[in-house]
């Protein structure tokens, strides 16, 4: 997935619409920057990134938008939950995976960070203040199990992630709505001996 960079005047008009927003930060266009992503499980919305370069370290907000409408990804699941009710979710066994990589990243959950490990063998490795990484939302974990139940449209993934530092089997609930439910089966050993 690529970033694409807005030029000068629409990055005007989105730091003025996410001005109610980000009242006490100051982003200029002079020194910002704006960019945006196409996420594959919505039509109309775009995952979008306000970076201030002009502060040490640089300084960024994530928003979903339509182009005229800003949701602050503010950490909670509220902003999706109510891009979902509002523009639909295009949720599907092509789009589950790059879906919770999303979700993971943006969402900060009771029980931790969770990260979708490529393989098991990542979990050593993985840095996870490591954004490009965090952000790789079309990362498919291997091995991977992904089934749906045609009736309800919910998706039951079983895959390796990083759930708050310990690689483990989980089983991850998604509806068709776009709730996550995330249950850890059992630790996973990485071959050491």
């Amino acid at each position: 997935m690529i970033w694409h960079r807005l030029d000068r005047e629409k990055t005007v008009s989105m730091i003025a619409r996410v001005k109610p927003t980000t009242q006490s930060i100051t982003f200029s266009p002079a020194t910002s920057e704006a960019k945006c992503l196409k996420l594959p499980f919505y039509e109309t919305f775009l995952l979008y990134r306000l970076t201030n370069f002009s502060s040490l370290p640089t300084f960024s907000m994530d928003f979903l938008s339509d182009g005229d409408t800003y949701f602050y990804m503010d950490g909670s699941d509220a902003p999706i939950q109510k891009i979902n009710a509002q523009a639909g979710l295009k949720i599907s066994k092509e789009t589950v995976i790059p879906y919770l990589n999303f979700y993971y990243c943006f969402v900060r959950l009771p029980e931790g960070e969770i990260i979708l490990l490529k393989s098991p063998e990542e979990a050593a490795i993985i840095d996870l203040y490591d954004e490009d990484r965090r952000e790789e939302f079309g990362a498919v974990p291997t091995p991977i199990d992904i089934a749906e139940d045609t009736q309800t449209g919910t998706f039951s993934v079983t895959a390796p992630v990083l759930y708050d530092g310990s690689p483990m089997e989980a089983v991850i609930t998604v509806t068709k709505d776009g709730r996550v439910t995330t249950t850890p089966k059992r630790m996973l050993t990485m071959g050491l001996n």
